[in-house]
């Protein structure tokens, strides 16, 4: 049986089902949905040292349009539609270099479920967005990714959450992530990328995913999850092999000290197991992560954070490009070097809210990361036998919300990495990475910062279609 067709097919005829049965109420649910949008642009910057394109830049401009109906006996209808384009003629270079991330032209169904409510549980089936401890989607880039499947999430017992999910198709962040097709929009496919593995989508059979968060006490949150990619095709001239991955996780902020600020600690594990013919490339790698932190101290933060991989295996994060670490910096991600085999890394964080002197909306960050990387014995992932890198990096960061316009942003992140590389103790590389992004977005609800849309309209027509 084909399950990669059934989830929008159960869709369409739960929804039919609604309509034979009570029209008039459809068209009230559908008068009464949400429908707004999303505008942005990006403008990135990159020079690699490492990389044949060395430096590159490209312009993207984007839209997401989402829509959700009201429930209608507990159902309701999620729509997203994401497009993106690059207006300006791009050279061949410009082309590779963003092919993973900014180069992209075209339109994607990102999101078409059908939700349930009743009582406590929540069940949803179809395109999703996903942030799930060990299966989220990364939403950095010209796309945000996807995932197809059936979720469930219940709040029964008190100030907890269990979930769980199952997924057979994903959508990355452009066409290039799962074909050799570049500049085109993502397509779904039973192609997903496993964090800390590779920026290239490979085969799969199933992903299952299980989560418990709870709130026991005021201002602490513990995690507990578990995911399983089956089949998955890591590399030609391997049989396909089974993938776990584990997280447990703490977090913990104080109440108001003395009027003036709030401490923060967090605490993680991941770990990443294989079964099958890859286990010898050794990914069966465990993080540990601790970062400590001062919040909301006359609008400065600050925060140091440190992460440390097992010496044999490399880390693979999660399923997708949403799991991160404690230590990585923004642009780069966490799987540029933080889960390498044997790596301690370290980054020191501030940050301040200008609006604590007046400039509401104005906030600005800088990061610091450092990280050293013992020998590996033998390959450990990325990582050939007797080889170790060391990275420092930085990167810097100012965000502005309007507040006389609600939903309009600008940002700029400018990051900068440096990554040695040695050979039996003999420095073999020694190269710069950096790049700059300017952004806007505009975010705006059509039923209540635009003009009046009769919404009732439209869903008797989408009736009409099914």
């Amino acid at each position: 049986m084909k399950f990669s067709k059934l989830s929008l097919a159960v869709a369409i005829l739960a929804c039919g089902t609604c309509v034979a049965g009570a029209a008039d109420s459809l068209s009230e649910a559908f008068g009464n949905g949400n429908l707004s949008a999303t505008i942005k642009a990006t403008y990135a910057d990159q020079t690699n040292e490492n990389s044949a394109y060395r430096n590159e830049h490209i312009f993207a401009t984007g839209i997401e349009l989402r829509y959700v109906t009201d429930p209608l006996y507990g159902f309701k209808l999620g729509l997203s539609m994401q497009a993106s384009g690059n207006p300006f003629s791009l050279e061949q270079n410009e082309r590779r270099m963003f092919s993973r991330d900014w180069y992209a032209n075209g339109l994607v169904l990102s999101e078409a479920y059908l939700e349930y409510l009743i009582g406590k549980t929540d069940i949803k089936a179809g395109r999703q967005y996903m942030q799930m401890p060990l299966v989220a989607g990364n939403y950095s880039r010209a796309f945000k990714e996807s995932f197809e499947g059936v979720t469930i999430s219940n709040k029964n017992i008190p100030k907890t959450e269990i979930s769980g999910g199952w997924f057979y198709k994903f959508q990355g962040r452009t066409s290039h992530t799962a074909t050799d097709k570049i500049g085109r929009a993502p397509y779904f496919k039973n192609k997903v990328v496993l964090g800390g593995y590779g920026p290239a989508a490979r085969e799969f059979d199933n992903i299952y995913t299980a989560n418990v968060i709870s709130k026991p006490v005021e201002g602490l949150k513990l995690t507990g999850s578990y995911a399983h990619v089956s089949d998955y095709d890591f590399a030609a001239n391997y049989k396909e092999t089974d993938v776990n991955l584990y997280l447990a996780e703490l977090n913990f902020i104080t109440p108001i000290i003395f009027d003036i600020l709030k401490l923060g600690l967090d605490i993680n594990y991941k770990g990443s197991k294989l079964n099958g013919e890859f286990e010898k490339m050794h990914y069966d790698g465990d993080m540990l992560g601790v970062r400590a932190s001062i919040k909301d101290f006359g609008g400065f933060g600050l925060s140091y954070a440190y992460t440390t991989v097992s010496d044999g295996d490399e880390l693979i994060f999660g399923v997708g490009f949403g799991p991160g670490s404690y230590t990585s910096l923004p642009i780069r991600g966490p799987f540029a070097y933080t889960g390498y085999a044997g790596m301690d890394t370290h980054k020191v964080g501030l940050d301040y809210d200008f609006g604590k002197i007046g400039a509401k909306g104005l906030k600005a960050n800088f990061q610091y990361s450092w990280g050293d990387q013992d020998v590996p014995k033998h390959r450990a992932g990325h990582t050939p036998a007797g080889q170790n890198s060391r990275i420092g990096g930085f990167s810097t960061g100012v965000k502005y919300a309007v507040p006389s316009v609600k939903g309009l942003n600008f940002g700029v992140t400018y990051t900068s990495l440096n990554k040695k590389i040695y050979n039996s103790g003999v420095k073999h590389k020694d190269f710069d990475q950096n790049e700059v992004w300017v952004q806007f977005s505009y975010k705006f609800d059509f039923s209540k910062d635009c003009c009046s849309i009769d919404l009732s309209s439209l869903g008797l027509e989408f009736a009409r279609i099914i």
